[in-house]
């Protein structure tokens, strides 16, 4: 019956583990599920047990955790959010100046201004930076680097 107390601490990892993704509860919790499956194969083993569980949980910390880390849900490699709009081509809906402007980046309408000079309705513009729900804008000359 030990294999049931360590099944459950297996399913109490994994909950932590998706609350923190972070997959720190999760090399722990495949260090129980082996504790779990030595139980039920030779349940008198409670140290070989431990043991397993520990080896486990150390390797998966060790090699699995870093490649866990650096491959799934990583949002250090680029923008995400607002962030990301900086350096898009919109298109003004209407003419902008430094009060108003609507232009449509990708299939969005937003809210926008521009602090150069304004720009007519139906140009091409380049997104420079997002206040608060606002787009900063300015008309888009392709040989710039916007990003």
């Amino acid at each position: 019956m030990a294999w049931g107390i360590w099944a459950i601490i297996t399913l109490v990892l994994l909950i932590a583990e998706t609350l923190t993704v972070d997959f720190l509860f999760m090399m722990f919790a495949g260090g129980t599920l082996v504790a779990a499956i030595t139980s039920a194969i030779a349940p008198d083993a409670l140290v070989l047990q431990i043991v397993l569980f520990a080896v486990v949980s150390v390797l998966g910390i060790a090699f699995i955790r870093p490649w866990a880390r650096r491959h799934v849900n990583d949002s250090s490699k680029g923008e995400s959010n607002v962030y990301a709009m900086r350096g898009q081509v919109a298109h003004a809906l209407t003419d902008i100046d430094v009060k108003a402007g609507r232009v449509k980046i990708g299939g969005e309408v937003w809210s926008a201004k521009t602090y150069g000079p304004p720009i007519a309705e139906g140009t091409a513009v380049v997104v420079v930076g997002v206040e608060g729900a606002r787009a900063v804008v300015e008309q888009f000359n392709p040989t710039n680097n916007y990003r």
